[in-house]
């Protein structure tokens, strides 16, 4: 991984900040162990991740008590998560897959969740996260689904 990797936080937040490689590596709190499922028919089974829980990083922004609402994003790819969902302690800025730093052109730092969450969640290539009042239009599931019907 290089230290260009830079997800930037902001939005309804006090303390607006880009980290660095550095940054989010001193932070790395959590590992979630989760089955991942493709909509297009596979599956990986016991997926281990570790890195930073979404809510660390929203506690460090301090993001307002009144924004509902997490957009993730990675260009035009965004999920946008409730609050409760953010905060939920198995969502992870992922920033090591099984025991080892992957490169941003593997999509680090990656959005991962539990497996009850829907495939594209999982946002590849973190470039920004953004705090709302309200939700912001998610172009996650459109974007995957369409690459299904090819």
């Amino acid at each position: 991984m290089t230290d260009s990797v830079s997800p930037s936080i902001g939005g309804d937040v006090e303390r607006p900040a880009c980290l660095a490689l550095a940054e989010l590596r001193a932070l790395m709190d959590a590992e979630l162990v989760a089955d991942f499922h493709c909509r297009e028919g596979w599956s990986r089974l016991g997926e281990r991740w570790r890195g930073v829980r979404l809510r660390t990083l929203l506690v460090l922004a301090g993001a307002a008590d009144a924004a509902g609402y997490v957009t993730v994003g990675s260009g035009e790819y965004t999920a946008v998560l409730t609050r409760g969902q953010a905060e939920d302690g198995r969502v992870l800025l992922a920033l090591e897959h099984e025991g080892a730093a992957s490169p941003r052109r593997a999509g680090f730092p990656r959005l991962v969740g539990p497996a009850e969450w829907d495939c594209f969640l999982s946002v590849k290539s973190v470039d920004r996260i953004e705090v709302t009042r309200e939700p912001q239009q998610a172009t996650a599931a459109a974007i995957a689904l369409a690459r299904l019907e090819r």
